[in-house]
């Protein structure tokens, strides 16, 4: 690419050939629906590297990612760089003119809320950046990043962060032993005797058609269905969400974990949580429950189900619970923490678009905060 193409010059669509790519650095930027089979095949390939753990992220699938444009107010692209031949980022974003400057941002939304991108251990940031610099861009911003993760670290210089904030995660050694009180554990002994649920794990093709429909009509049952944000209830939404499940479980990288209860006709599953897993990193994405089994907490016992799963399964693990500290479920239940926020990466000489920048996402994230402090109040 020319440093010297501007934003609006520059063809989204023109891209290079990864197989021609002989040069230090190549930047592409590909329509999300558009990518070529060599680029998808690049993609999937730095998804699933060991190597690649500091920047992993199990929403970044292509397919899920095309699928959500419907959710988006701009069109989306891949980013896409290449280092001597070698794709070393990867991440959809969006582009945008905020007062005059332009900003590339990586694509996160409601139902994907992660924005760390596809990364090699190879990557140099600082060529990166001046391949943007040079097609216009004035500031790059990564939201729902990991701010002590050395990708971020080598990403950050110059930048600023702003809506840091604290989640639960789930790492090597949670024991369940460990995790309970005695009271808690009393009590859970109490609630299986009650009603005794069986665990089952759904992959592949189970999960991704038996599972996901039940567990989209458990959702509906709880207090997203009574506040019109369930799944089923908005098609966008389930499609993008059904387009995720379905990609994953082709890569069996999807785990539903379930608590049956054996006595019910049909339907026999009561609580049901949703997980994607690349070698050890991922995310716990959605529960769900029948409310008619409130008495013996059954969120409760199939988050418990689950984290006893993921921990003998995984060793090194580390599992971002999307939510936190505050949590009813797992802000107690997995007492280690990351921190996350938006980083905003000045691609140009002055600092004054990324920092102009942070101070707009930063009055963003406490709107946002205000606004789910207002709903938790409504709900009690």
């Amino acid at each position: 690419m020319s440093s010297s193409a501007s934003v609006l010059e520059f063809d989204r669509n023109s891209g290079f050939d990864t197989a021609e790519c002989a040069v230090p650095g190549v930047l592409k930027l590909e329509r999300a629906d558009a990518l070529s089979e060599a680029d998808l095949a690049a993609i999937r390939q730095l998804a699933h590297q060991p190597a690649a753990c500091q920047g992993s992220n199990v929403f970044f699938e292509p397919r899920a990612v095309a699928a959500s444009e419907s959710l988006s107010k701009r069109p989306i692209d891949w980013l896409l760089w290449f280092q001597e031949g070698r794709l070393c980022l990867a991440a959809p974003v969006v582009i945008s003119q905020i007062a005059g400057m332009s900003l590339v941002r990586i694509w996160t939304h409601t139902y994907a809320p992660l924005g760390t991108p596809l990364a090699d251990d190879r990557l140099r940031p600082d060529l990166l950046f001046k391949e943007l610099a040079g097609a216009g861009f004035s500031a790059l911003a990564c939201p729902w990043l990991e701010t002590g993760s050395s990708l971020a670290k080598s990403l950050s210089r110059p930048g600023f962060w702003s809506g840091v904030v604290e989640r639960a995660v789930l790492t090597r050694g949670w024991t369940e032993a460990a995790a309970l009180s005695a009271q808690r554990k009393k009590k859970l002994r109490k609630m299986q005797r009650t009603i005794p649920l069986q665990h089952r794990v759904l992959r592949g093709a189970a999960a991704r058609d038996e599972g996901f429909r039940r567990f989209c009509d458990l959702e509906a049952m709880g207090w997203k269905g009574a506040a019109g944000s369930a799944l089923k209830q908005s098609d966008r939404a389930l499609a993008y969400a059904g387009e995720l499940v379905a990609s994953h479980a082709a890569q069996d990288t999807l785990a539903i974990d379930c608590l049956d209860d054996p006595q019910r006709q049909g339907n026999q599953s009561i609580a049901m949580v949703i997980s994607f897993e690349i070698a050890g990193r991922g995310v716990v994405w959605k529960i769900g429950h029948d409310p008619a089994y409130d008495a013996v907490s059954p969120g409760y016992q199939v988050i418990l189900a689950a984290s006893g799963r993921l921990a003998a399964e995984h060793a090194p693990i580390r599992i971002d619970s999307l939510a936190g500290p505050e949590h009813p479920l797992v802000g107690w239940l997995w007492p280690q923490r990351l921190t996350v926020g938006t980083l905003v990466v000045s691609l140009k000489g002055s600092d004054a678009p990324a920092r102009s920048l942070s101070g707009f996402y930063q009055a963003e994230t406490r709107l946002r905060q205000a606004a789910r402090a207002l709903r938790r109040r409504l709900r009690r």
